[in-house]
């Protein structure tokens, strides 16, 4: 019915009709579940044969993946996420996704290594360098992060066009108003001025409170960008969001912790596991 009288929507359908949507929505999967296989497998068969050519293996193909996952990634946060307003378009959109993707994935790294390092495992070989390291790719990206979402912000505040300020409408001139001054705070300000120093990123404490930090902003940039399109009211967190998180959550952290059993903890006959080991930030 919302297709049939409107023009935009029609002009629209040739991509965003059921069939197509639901194609896009398995080849997805099908890209991401086949990439995590085959790095996966390559570094597990490294491990028990020793043979070098894995990694240039890997190495060569990681180039193709990269754009592969960027590329799909972006389309995916573009179908379902940004056409649940399809009047509103913005061409960084997947870019904005991507960069807090990466922020949320290198804070989960970091969160069960820490894990891990509390239960006795991988104490000599996940050392402060390395959390140092993963510390600046955390922080880097948390600014690429606050860049992209500043631009995008800029660009449609400085063209004033009601199709795209909508967007920025629905977000500060109503409930989400608080939630929108909590991501420009905690997302920027806060890991700006706890987590920039050479010491924080070193001290497992301030490292561990900074990754979970990170996460928590994540869930509620994902759910800025969502929720309003629903509910102008605010923030509001019932039991099927709970339950939904609860459950690919659950489903996440036991397949990860059940696969940790069963392989080696970390890649035991790689060719660069001695220069990593010895590595130390200057």
């Amino acid at each position: 019915d919302a297709v049939l009288h409107d023009p935009l929507l029609q002009v629209k359908h040739p991509y965003l009709n059921q069939p197509f949507f639901i194609g896009r929505y398995i080849l997805y999967f099908v890209i991401w579940l086949g990439l995590g296989h085959l790095f996966f497998k390559g570094s597990v068969s490294q491990d028990k044969d020793g043979n070098p050519s894995h990694t240039s293996k890997l190495q060569g193909l990681a180039a193709i993946a990269v754009l592969l996952y960027a590329f799909s990634q972006s389309f995916a946060a573009i179908d379902w996420m940004m056409s649940l307003t399809p009047h509103w378009y913005s061409t960084i959109y997947g870019v904005y996704f991507f960069a807090g993707s990466a922020v949320a994935s290198l804070s989960a790294i970091s969160l069960v290594a820490l894990i891990l390092r509390k239960g006795g495992f991988l104490k000599s070989l996940i050392t402060k360098e390395h959390y140092h390291d993963l510390g600046k790719l955390l922080f880097g990206f948390n600014i690429f992060w606050v860049y992209i979402g500043f631009s995008q912000y800029f660009l449609i505040w400085y063209a004033n066009i009601p199709e795209e300020t909508i967007f920025f409408i629905d977000r500060i001139s109503t409930g989400w108003r608080p939630i929108t001054i909590l991501l420009v705070v905690g997302h920027f300000f806060v890991p700006l001025f706890l987590f920039m120093s050479r010491h924080a990123k070193r001290h497992l404490g301030v490292h561990a409170f900074m990754v979970c930090w990170m996460l928590a902003i994540h869930f509620i940039d994902i759910t800025w960008l969502i929720k309003p399109t629903h509910s102008l009211d605010g923030f509001h967190f019932g039991i099927t969001d709970f339950a939904a998180f609860l459950t690919i959550g659950g489903l996440f952290v036991g397949l990860l912790f059940t696969n940790l059993k069963k392989f080696s903890l970390y890649p035991c006959k790689d060719p660069r596991l001695k220069e990593s080991m010895e590595f130390e930030n200057v």
